[in-house]
């Protein structure tokens, strides 16, 4: 947790924000931004990439790619990944916490049980079985991350549920004869609504870090379609000769990540200080 001071933290979440919305312009103009095509050789550095300068900003791979290109690209993949991906993953992790945390009993130990299973196991040695399951492909990406992130989602609305059915307005809803589900969507889903969203932004940067993580390995996005992971893998051989290859991806990941997490706490410290008042 960042230790800055509440009123501080709170401009974390412009400088987040406008930190994504850069990304989000570079992910939709990528076509009129980058200067050659991404997936073919455009330099004769075929075993010797060239270094950044000139005609090339950001130099080229061991391909003749321009790297720039790649990046740029690279930009559409990890946002698009990492938008729809942490989507579903709250549509998994708030359905069961609504569920488990208003319904109790033993649909909420059930539930819970299933959540510590999960817990049990780290995210990307999760991740990399459940892609080994499936047809490497972008659906397949964006469904084992759902699969492996909803629990904190999860774990976090039970307890904000928790609180929230025992409230005087969720009483009197249901002493007028409201349904269990027209109490969970009408009356809780709209209050946990604000966690949701800060839990939102901050599972978008593990979001961005498994993805990576994932393509790094070889269970990302096909080549040759370009990914900030897969370009720091394949520039391994590589790292002595011409480390822009490995840094440029590397600082690429690091901005969307802080640019998430900026967002996530900066909204946190909006939330936490609207409940104080």
């Amino acid at each position: 947790m960042l230790t800055v001071g509440h009123g501080k933290q709170r401009y974390l979440a412009v400088i987040g924000g406008a930190m994504i919305v850069v990304l989000v312009l570079i992910a939709i103009f990528a076509p009129w931004l980058a200067p050659f095509d991404p997936l073919k050789a455009v330099a004769d550095s075929f075993g010797d990439p060239f270094p950044p300068g000139g005609r090339y900003l950001l130099g080229t791979d061991e391909l003749g790619r321009d790297v720039l290109s790649r990046l740029l690209f690279g930009a559409r993949i990890s946002l698009f990944v990492a938008v729809v991906a942490t989507s579903l993953t709250l549509v998994i992790g708030v359905t069961i916490g609504v569920c488990s945390g208003f319904l109790g009993g033993w649909i909420d130990t059930l539930l819970m049980r299933c959540t510590d299973v999960v817990l049990s196991f780290p995210a990307l040695l999760l991740a990399i079985a459940l892609a080994a399951l499936f047809q490497p492909g972008l659906t397949s990406i964006l469904v084992v991350i759902a699969l492996v992130s909803w629990t904190g989602v999860a774990r976090t609305v039970r307890g904000e549920v928790l609180s929230l059915r025992e409230r005087d307005f969720v009483a009197a809803a249901r002493a007028l004869g409201g349904t269990p589900l027209r109490l969970m969507v009408r009356h809780v889903l709209p209050n946990v609504l604000p966690t949701i969203v800060v839990m939102g932004a901050l599972s978008t940067s593990n979001t961005v870090l498994l993805d990576a993580g994932l393509s790094y390995l070889g269970l990302g996005v096909p080549v040759p379609t370009p990914s900030w992971g897969r370009m720091i893998s394949d520039s391994q051989t590589y790292y002595r000769l011409a480390p822009w290859l490995m840094i440029c991806p590397g600082i690429a990941i690091v901005y969307a990540v802080v640019a998430f997490n900026f967002l996530g706490y900066g909204l946190l410290a909006i939330v936490s200080g609207r409940e104080r008042r």
